[in-house]
């Protein structure tokens, strides 16, 4: 008994103790979710037929502070969140706009509506090419491709922020487009997470990884640079007719020299080699970006014609071949398909686009 009442003491302090800690405030815990603010939509009629769909559509939702930083959207009326399907549009980031979705792609809209999957379209920053003897000191001040291409992380934070609003599932978000809207795609799938925890703005701490993209008619890397080496099984053949088959040779060729200075947002040629520059060119690199832990990629380019040969070096089916290719060498999930009969690629499993994505987003 003894024994007893020295050691109560003992154990009463040590249970007081132990209470005083669990009811600290200063230590750390699991912060509760902080409710975020309404996004103010004005809903009007969307602009395709959605026959036996019950959607609501919102068109020019502004993301940011650029006059292109636009959306619109279709919200299906479902119960639970939904998932998200971003279009982003081609164009060769110097035009376009996220009308081509509803004027273009109205069946994949209504398709993913249907399964309850909301739908955004996007508009992004485009750059302006100098003419020959412009000022290409000026358009390399527009920060090439990056700035289009932050444009569209962005819309997806703004979109995931405002998920309350938009009655969305962020953990299960798919993009696509086409040629630079499918290469956009493919950036954001293989970047590493461009979330920014500390960020004051509150968008920007949003992540920009997601479920799955899809790219038609895609471009395999933004360094351009890399095309001639991508592109090499078409222009070897053709050397005597191309005159070379050095990209920056080619380029000039096609008088697309301002239009690659612009991209990679240099001012000459000789500014390629800087070690900012190359820096830039591995930030915009998909190929050498993507890794086993990437988004699945459904990649699916068409026939080119050496009558056109700009459309010939943007939309290759080498692009294509090359993305499924790399993707096979990182152990990445993906499906691929050439159309073109002299680089035939067909996939085992016939999937389509509309399709994969669902499959990673339901």
């Amino acid at each position: 008994m003894q024994f007893l009442r020295v050691l109560a003491p003992v154990l009463l302090g040590a249970t007081l103790v132990a209470c005083s800690d669990s009811s600290d405030s200063s230590r750390p815990s699991s912060p509760a979710q902080v409710p975020r603010p309404t996004l103010d939509l004005t809903f009007t009629t969307a602009p395709i037929d959605l026959p036996n769909i019950s959607a609501k559509f919102a068109a020019d939702v502004p993301y940011g502070d650029d006059e292109r930083n636009l959306f619109d959207i279709y919200l299906p009326e479902c119960d639970d969140p939904t998932p998200l399907v971003i279009y982003i549009h081609g164009g060769g980031f110097t035009g376009g706009d996220k009308s081509s979705a509803h004027n273009n792609s109205a069946d994949d809209v209504r398709a993913f509506l249907q399964e309850c999957v909301a739908y955004a379209t996007i508009n992004y920053t485009l750059l302006t090419v100098p003419e020959e003897g412009g000022d290409i000191v000026a358009a390399a001040e527009q920060g090439g491709v990056l700035t289009s291409l932050q444009d569209t992380a962005q819309a997806l934070q703004f979109m995931r922020y405002y998920y309350e609003s938009l009655n969305l599932d962020v953990d299960n978000v798919a993009l696509y487009g086409v040629s630079a809207g499918a290469g956009a795609s493919l950036w954001l799938g293989t970047r590493d997470d461009l979330a920014d925890p500390d960020n004051a703005d509150e968008i920007l701490r949003e992540s920009t990884r997601v479920s799955a993209v899809g790219g038609l008619v895609t471009q395999s890397t933004y360094d351009i640079i890399d095309w001639g080496d991508v592109l090499l099984p078409l222009t070897a053949p053709l050397e005597d007719i191309l005159g070379s088959t050095d990209i920056l040779t080619l380029v000039n060729t096609l008088g697309q020299t301002n239009y690659l200075l612009t991209f990679l947002g240099v001012p000459s040629v000789e500014a390629l080699e800087d070690q900012a520059t190359l820096d830039y060119r591995a930030e915009v690199d998909m190929l050498e970006l993507m890794d086993a832990g990437d988004a699945p990629i459904y990649v699916e380019n068409f026939t080119t014609s050496l009558e056109n040969p700009v459309d010939l070096f943007l939309h290759h089916a080498l692009h294509g071949i090359a993305i499924k290719e790399r993707a096979d060498e990182v152990g990445l999930e993906s499906v691929g398909y050439s159309r073109d009969p002299a680089w035939p690629l067909e996939d085992p499993s016939g999937e389509e686009l509309v399709s994969f994505l669902l499959r990673h987003i339901r």
